[in-house]
C-alpha cells in the first residue's frame, strides 16, 4: 500500500466506487443537492473523507460549472502566432464558455518540430484554474511528466498523450484520407501522390499517411510519397513541383493540409502548371483560404468550432462526475468539392480496366 502522501489525488470515480453509487449520485450528495437520502449523504461523506477527496474548486459546489478554464495552444519557435486551422476551435471554445459565464485564460506553448511541449506556462503551473483545454501538442515519453498525473482536469484538442489517460476531441485523419483518395480514384486517377508527411511527423499528419496507403493498397495502386514536414510548407511545395515534373505520370496530389495544397497550388501556376488540368490537387481541414484562392480547393472539411464546443463540454463533465478512463471523440471529415480535381475517362487511361472500390465519398 503506498501512503497517501504517495498517492496520486482521489478523484470522484473512486469515492462512487467505494460506496457503489453512480458518479452522478456522489455529485449529489457532495453537493448538497436532492435526489439522494440523507443516510445515503452520510455514506459518501463518511467515505470521502476516507478517502481523502477535495473538491477543486468552490466553483464546483455552484451547479458544476467552472469559475476559470485555461486554453493552452501551442506554437512553434519560428511561428508565435496560432495555426490558422485552430483560429475557428478557439472560436468554438470561447462561445461556449461566454455562455455559461465561464472565465477563459488564453496561453502559448512552446513546442519543437514535432510538436512535444518545451514548457508548461505558468497560468497552468500555478493552479489559478479548474480545468485545462491544450490544443495541438503531443506529449510523448519526454513531455508527459509536464501534466502533472492528470490532478487537473484536462482536455486534449488534436493533440496526444502517450503516457496519460486524458480526455480528447480528434480528427478521423484515416477516415478523412480514405475518403480523399477514393474520390480522387473515383474521378479516374491512377497514380495519386502525397506530400506534406513523414513516418516521424505529427500523430494526426501520419494518420492521414496511414489512409492514403490504405485506399491505395485497396485499389492495388502504387504510391508516391513526397516526404517533406507539412508544417515548412514552401518547402513541401517545391518538392511537390520538382515531383511533378520528373513524374508527369502522377496526375492528384493529395496534401496534408490546406496551407500545402495552397501553396503548391501557387508554386505550380508560376512553374507553368496548370491546376487541375495537369495535376488535380485535394487537401486536408477547409481554413479560409481553401475557397479564396483560385481555383478553389476541393478538401476535407473538419468541423473546427465543433470540435471546441465538445473539449468543453467534456471538460464540464469531468469536472462533474469525475474521470475513470479516458474518452476520445473523433470528428468525421466531409468532402468539399470545388474546383481543384478533374475527372480522367477510364478508357483513356492505361489502367482503365481495373476496377477500384466504391468512390463515393461518405458524408459525416
Amino acid at each position: 500500500m503506498l501512503r497517501r502522501s504517495q498517492r496520486k489525488t482521489t478523484t470522484l470515480a473512486e469515492v462512487a466506487a467505494a460506496v457503489d453509487l453512480s458518479p452522478a449520485a456522489v455529485s449529489l450528495a457532495l453537493n448538497g443537492k436532492p435526489g439522494v437520502s440523507n443516510a445515503t449523504r452520510e455514506r459518501v461523506l463518511e467515505a470521502s473523507r476516507r478517502l481523502g477527496y477535495q473538491q477543486r474548486s468552490s466553483s464546483r459546489q455552484r451547479g458544476h460549472i467552472p469559475a476559470t478554464v485555461t486554453l493552452v495552444v501551442r506554437a512553434l519557435p519560428d511561428q508565435p502566432a496560432a495555426n490558422v486551422f485552430y483560429g475557428p476551435i478557439l472560436s468554438g471554445i470561447e462561445e461556449r464558455c461566454r455562455g455559461l459565464h465561464i472565465r477563459l485564460m488564453f496561453a502559448i506553448m512552446p513546442v519543437d518540430e514535432h510538436n512535444h511541449p518545451l514548457e508548461i506556462p505558468r497560468s497552468v503551473t500555478d493552479h489559478r484554474t479548474d480545468g485545462l483545454i491544450l490544443v495541438g501538442a503531443d506529449f510523448g515519453p519526454r513531455s508527459a511528466s509536464m501534466l502533472g498525473g492528470g490532478r487537473l482536469p484536462t482536455v486534449l484538442v488534436d493533440g496526444y498523450a502517450e503516457d496519460e489517460v486524458l480526455d480528447s476531441v480528434d480528427i478521423d485523419n484515416v477516415f478523412g484520407a480514405l475518403t480523399a483518395i477514393r474520390y480522387l480514384i473515383g474521378r479516374g486517377h491512377r497514380e495519386i501522390a502525397i506530400v506534406g508527411t513523414t513516418p516521424d511527423a505529427f500523430p494526426g499528419i501520419r494518420e492521414r499517411r496511414v489512409g492514403y496507403e490504405q485506399a491505395l493498397s485497396e485499389a492495388r495502386l502504387t504510391p508516391h510519397f513526397i516526404d517533406v514536414p507539412y508544417y515548412d510548407h514552401e518547402l513541401s511545395a517545391a518538392a511537390a513541383v520538382r515531383y511533378i515534373k520528373a513524374n508527369p505520370q502522377v496526375t492528384a496530389i493529395f496534401c496534408a493540409n490546406d496551407l500545402v495544397a495552397i501553396t503548391f497550388i501557387q508554386a505550380a501556376r508560376t512553374a507553368g502548371i496548370s491546376i487541375p488540368d495537369q495535376v488535380s490537387v485535394v487537401g486536408f481541414d477547409d481554413i479560409d483560404l481553401a475557397s479564396i484562392i483560385a481555383p478553389s480547393l476541393t478538401t476535407m472539411a473538419v468541423d473546427k468550432p465543433g470540435m471546441g464546443r465538445l473539449a468543453l463540454t467534456l471538460l464540464l463533465h469531468q469536472l462533474e462526475v469525475g474521470k475513470e478512463c479516458g474518452t476520445t471523440t473523433l470528428m468525421k471529415p466531409r468532402l468539399v468539392e470545388r474546383a481543384t480535381v478533374r475527372t480522367i475517362e477510364r478508357a483513356a487511361h492505361p489502367l482503365a480496366s481495373t476496377t477500384p472500390p466504391d468512390p463515393t465519398p461518405i458524408s459525416a
